[in-house]
């Protein structure tokens, strides 16, 4: 394998180090690992499983059930090649026959990787120029501590969560606090929250707190709840008394995007009846379903620290304490008004409109209790969780209580109420589960979720489904190893992140590990904001919403049947906060944004595993006749870009080659304008994929 300057054998020497390191704190826990896979290994070969009965011995020979265990705990040869020189753990695990990319397509490439924008120009020379064994460390130290990265790694999260701002069915309201959930996650990347914690803050981030929030944590660990909120919510329901399928609807779409997105089970195949062919029963759906038997929307929370709400009501206090004299004149007036003669009343009734003016002007400096879009337990109203006749909530059959998948777990969980009686402590239960050591899902699926992210396709295709119809993982050792790292480095995702991109697999041209990858339908949008010097960048808030066609919006009826709330239209934001990144878009479920759907942004009413890729002819027509692009280059060719260098640096962060500055002032020559040349860099495929 080829090694371009600066990335040599130094940094082998650098990974034999860490990798002695590494096999030390994996010896340490060796026989911790030994003990759960005991455990679980009994548990599928004992015929009275419920799931071996079941289904007669069978399904419970597959790999996503096994214990996880690192193959490099018990095989350290593994990631030596043939001088014996250690190489990277990954390298390994996975050999590669293909050249590494050059330093400047590694920039490109981590840049797009880490936080989905290119390296500008600027950027390059200086990585270029940097000769220092540790200049691709320092390069990833400084992509991973830019605000830029939570707004990135916070799209593959909202994909699998079917994040939206709207409630979806045919009213579709528009869901004014679901943005603090959007910027929660974009803090979490940022702020490199463990793993485990933020699956434990959104299952059951209000069952941690015993009072107000007094701090930001605390406070993200209510607005985490959110993610309980996400799903499709038909508002309309009520409406026709069918509050109870609107109900049963909302659990069961939790229930299937908790199983896929968090632990890679199609729990929606078995809620009809048993899976066809994982190891699920029909009872397994409704078990996993009761531990949100009590869940409720909160809309009354406020989502303020404890000691803003103190400082909110004291100054409500004083408002009310000036209100409340003015009340009793304005009722000592009224009753002059009745009693005195007609010239009195005039001056009364005059005295009583001051007040009135008074009053409501003093009230309109009263401040109110932000809330959000938050969930918490109903200990009061606790649904009775049966199993359903095809599915069909008018056909209850026999009650189940929550449980884990039998196939493993088939006793009744450990469940202890919160000491303070205000949740039922069920789903906190589900959550620390899922945590736990010896749950062979959650490690597995998140770090197959990271490396998709990173390569373009998961080491299992199938992201959100490990099952036997999901696919086999291309290295099922690689896959436990890193599922192993990730937890060993107290569920990090940034030190899982780093330690893949430093890996020769990850520099690596395009080969078995990797797919060629056009950007994605943010990427490209951001990109080409960024490279016309157009984005702006902002620290979230309420979504922005873009102008969309009348044809669009005429087609969809919630838009035509607004409400005095505001919450059915389409509300266009001023042109000055059009250019934020994508991410702060608004994202309804009926009308999506064309221009981001054509290039393949997913529906958001189900969980998305892995999004499409499409190569077709509307985007090419998209990128060259979109009325914002060419808007866009107009500023990037009237300041210091009219020149071809300038505007290869500008767009493609490089100086143009003789062959393409020639080729670029011959179409100059035939009358073409610089801004037409701008449209013609920015549809290149250079700028259109990854390295």
């Amino acid at each position: 394998m080829t090694r371009s300057a600066g990335l040599g054998y130094p940094k082998r020497i650098r990974f034999h180090l860490a990798w002695t390191a590494i096999a030390f704190v994996l010896s340490a826990s060796l026989f911790a690992q030994q003990e759960q896979s005991e455990l679980i290994g009994s548990a599928l070969v004992d015929a009275r499983n419920p799931i071996a009965k079941l289904f007669s011995g069978e399904r419970v020979d597959l790999w996503s059930l096994k214990p996880i265990a690192d193959p490099l705990g018990s095989h350290p040869d593994r990631s030596a090649d043939r001088q014996g020189v250690f190489s990277h753990p990954i390298d390994g695990l996975i050999p590669e026959a293909v050249e590494s990319l050059s330093k400047e397509q590694l920039l490109q490439r981590m840049s797009l990787d880490l936080n989905g924008l290119r390296a500008t120009y600027e950027e390059r020379t200086s990585f270029l120029e940097d000769d220092s064994i540790d200049a691709t460390d320092k390069l990833v130290d400084r992509l991973m501590s830019d605000p830029r990265f939570g707004e990135h790694w916070a799209r593959f999260w909202l994909d699998a969560v079917r994040y939206s701002d709207s409630n979806g069915f045919d009213w579709d309201e528009y869901r004014k606090e679901a943005w603090r959930y959007r910027d929660f996650v974009v803090r979490v990347f940022n702020e490199d929250l463990p793993y485990d914690q933020f699956v434990l803050w959104q299952l059951a981030g209000d069952e941690l707190l015993d009072g107000p929030p007094q701090s930001q944590a605390q406070l993200d660990r209510l607005i985490a709840t959110g993610y309980l909120r996400l799903g499709p919510f038909d508002n309309a329901a009520k409406l026709f008394n069918e509050q109870d399928r609107a109900r049963a609807e909302v659990l069961t779409d939790l229930t299937e995007t908790t199983g896929s997105a968090f632990l890679g089970l199609t729990l929606s195949c078995c809620r009809c009846h048993h899976h066809k062919t994982d190891p699920l029963s029909h009872q397994d759906h409704y078990r996993f379903r009761a531990f949100f038997a009590a869940l409720e929307f909160d809309d009354s929370t406020p989502v303020l620290l404890s000691q803003e709400q103190q400082a909110i009501e004291k100054h409500n206090q004083a408002i009310d304490a000036k209100i409340q004299p003015l009340e009793a004149r304005l009722e000592a007036s009224k009753k002059a008004t009745q009693d005195s003669q007609e010239e009195s009343k005039v001056e009364s009734k005059e005295d009583m409109k001051k007040l009135k003016q008074q009053i409501d002007q003093l009230r309109s400096q009263k401040q109110t209790l932000q809330t959000g879009l938050l969930a918490t337990d109903n200990v009061k109203k606790i649904d009775a969780i049966c199993v359903l006749d095809q599915g069909n909530h008018q056909k209850p059959l026999e009650e189940v209580q929550p449980g884990f998948p039998s196939v493993l777990y088939p006793n009744p969980p450990q469940i202890e109420a919160p000491v303070d009686g205000k949740s039922t402590g069920r789903r906190l239960a589900l959550a620390r589960w899922m945590v736990q050591p010896d749950n062979p899902w959650t490690a597995r699926v998140i770090v197959n979720r990271v490396w998709q992210n990173l390569f373009g396709e998961g080491l299992v295709a199938t992201a959100n489904d490990l099952g036997i119809t999901g696919s086999v993982p291309v290295s099922q050792e690689l896959l436990d190893h890193l599922a192993v790292y990730l937890v060993e480095h107290h569920w990090s995702i940034k030190s899982l992140i780093r330690y893949i991109v430093l890996s020769e697999a990850y520099q690596a041209q395009v080969g078995s590990t990797r797919k060629l990858r056009r950007l994605s339908a943010e990427q490209m949008r951001d990109v080409i904001l960024q490279v016309t010097g157009q984005l702006q960048h902002r620290n979230g808030g309420p979504p922005v919403w873009p102008e969309v066609s009348e044809d669009v919006l005429q087609a969809n009826p919630a838009t035509l049947d607004d409400n005095e709330t505001k919450t059915k239209g389409w509300y266009p934001s001023p042109p000055s906060q059009q250019t934020v990144r994508s991410i702060y878009l608004i994202q309804k479920r009926t009308v999506r944004i064309p221009w981001m759907e054509t290039f393949d942004l997913p529906e958001n009413t189900v969980s998305c595993a892995r999004r499409d890729v499409s190569i077709v002819a509307p985007q090419a027509l998209a990128l060259l006749n979109a009325d914002w692009i060419w808007d866009a280059t107009d500023p990037l060719t009237r300041q210091d870009n009219s020149s071809i260098q300038s505007l290869f640096q500008a767009v493609l962060s490089r100086r143009p080659t003789e062959q393409e500055r020639t080729l670029c002032q011959s179409y100059l020559d035939t009358g073409r304008t610089i801004r037409e040349l701008a449209l013609v860099l920015i549809n290149s495929n250079e700028l259109g994929f990854v390295p």
